[in-house]
C-alpha cells in the first residue's frame, strides 16, 4: 500500500507520493494458524512519474506485477505509448486503464493522472482516477474549482480532515468534536505544496506509533505540474550508498 495524493489550485496541480514498496506474506504456525506479515522491502520505490508532455502519474495499490515492481511498467507505458501517440492528459487515463487490464489478473492498483488539456484560448486542468480492477476512470475535478484526492493507506488522513465522534460501546455517538473544515477554495500553490508533504508525513509519524504495518514511508516525491512547465519540488536521487 502507499498514500498518493493530488491537489488542484488556480496555480497549478501539486501531486505527492510516500516511497516505501512493501511485501505481503503468510506463515504458517503451529496449529495451522496462518500469520500474515508486512514487511518494508524498500524505501526506494518511484510512485510520482512525469511524463515528456508535462502529464503526472500517481500510483497507489498493488505494487508489483508477477514480483516485479510497477514503476517499471508505468515508465515502459510512458515511453511506449504516451510519447509516441502524444496522448492528451483526457487520454493517458483511459489509455492506462487498457494497458494494465493486460495482465492477468489485472493488478489491484489505482492511479492518478494530472495535467492541462489545451482548449482554444486557454489550458483545462484535468485531473483523472483509474481503478483496474473496477474497470473505471473517472474525472476528479469541476472546472474553476480547487480540491484534493487522494488514495491509498487514507485512514489517518480521513480521521483529520473529516468530522469525527466518539462512540460508546454500542457503536452510538456519544460526543462530537469540533468541524474545522479546510478551505481548499483559498490554497495557494504553495499551500497545496505544504499540504500534500504535512498528509504523507503525518501519515508516517503516526504509523510509526501504531500496532500495524508501515506501508508509508521513505522520502516524499512532490511535483507541480503548471499550464506551461512541471517541475520536481523535491524527488530522492540515485546515488552511491
Amino acid at each position: 500500500m502507499s498514500l498518493i495524493i493530488t491537489l488542484y489550485v488556480r496555480e497549478g496541480i501539486v501531486m505527492a507520493s510516500d516511497s516505501r514498496l512493501s511485501l505481503n506474506m503468510q506463515q504458517t504456525g503451529g496449529q495451522g494458524q496462518t500469520v500474515h506479515l508486512s514487511v518494508g522491502q524498500s524505501d526506494s520505490n518511484y510512485k510520482t512519474f512525469l511524463t515528456p508532455t508535462n502529464i503526472g502519474i500517481s500510483t497507489c495499490g498493488a505494487a508489483d506485477i508477477s514480483g516485479v515492481p510497477i514503476a517499471g511498467y508505468l515508465e515502459s507505458f510512458i515511453n511506449d505509448i504516451v510519447v509516441p501517440q502524444q496522448l492528451a492528459v483526457d487520454q493517458v487515463a483511459p489509455a492506462l486503464l487498457k494497458y494494465f487490464q493486460t495482465f492477468q489478473p489485472p493488478p489491484e492498483t489505482t492511479f492518478h493522472v494530472a495535467g492541462y488539456k489545451a482548449q482554444q484560448q486557454s489550458s483545462e486542468q484535468q485531473i483523472w482516477t483509474v481503478d483496474v480492477v473496477r474497470n473505471a476512470v473517472q474525472r476528479v475535478n469541476i472546472v474553476g474549482q480547487q480540491g484534493a484526492s487522494w488514495g491509498g493507506e487514507i485512514d489517518i488522513l480521513a480521521r483529520l480532515v473529516q468530522p469525527v465522534g466518539q462512540l460508546d460501546a454500542n457503536g452510538n455517538v456519544v460526543a462530537r468534536f469540533p468541524v474545522h473544515p479546510i478551505p481548499w477554495g483559498f490554497f495557494t500553490l504553495q499551500d497545496a505544496i505544504d499540504f500534500s508533504i504535512f498528509a504523507i508525513r503525518s501519515t508516517i509519524d503516526a504509523l510509526r506509533f501504531q500496532p500495524r504495518a508501515k506501508t508509508v514511508g521513505g522520502p516524499i516525491d512532490v511535483l507541480v505540474i503548471k499550464p506551461t512547465e512541471a517541475l520536481w519540488i523535491q524527488r530522492k536521487a540515485l546515488r552511491v550508498t
